[in-house]
């Protein structure tokens, strides 16, 4: 349930989605933009909902092309290419990358 997904971290980090589309995508940045917590509804994607897996922390760059070189340089396992996402209006494009202890991060670029 997206909406109570949202109600839950607006309260836990103490404001409001920077961002929200529909019942689909939500996300808080920080200051400066460059990273943020988003949540994505389980109706927006193909994937099967399971415990955990509908919350990202996300990277914004400003090359995507260069931070997943960068990312293959510094040995990160990468989880998927980047893609662009289909209909979006941001021309939101993404790769998804795994550190060192198996946390799962997306890098994205995106009109701002």
């Amino acid at each position: 349930n997206i909406e109570k997904s949202v109600g839950f971290y607006s309260k836990l980090l103490d404001k409001k989605p920077s961002n929200i589309i529909e019942k689909r995508w939500a996300d808080w940045e920080n200051e400066n933009n460059q990273i943020y917590f988003g949540l994505i509804s389980k109706d927006a994607t193909d994937c099967e909902l399971t415990k955990g897996n509908n919350g990202v922390l996300g990277l914004y760059t400003d090359d995507i092309d260069k931070a997943f070189e960068l990312c293959k340089d510094i040995g990160a396992k990468i989880l998927y290419e980047p893609v662009e996402v289909p209909n979006s209006e941001d021309h939101y494009k993404c790769f998804a990358i795994e550190d060192y202890d198996g946390n799962k991060i997306e890098i994205a670029y995106y009109d701002k």
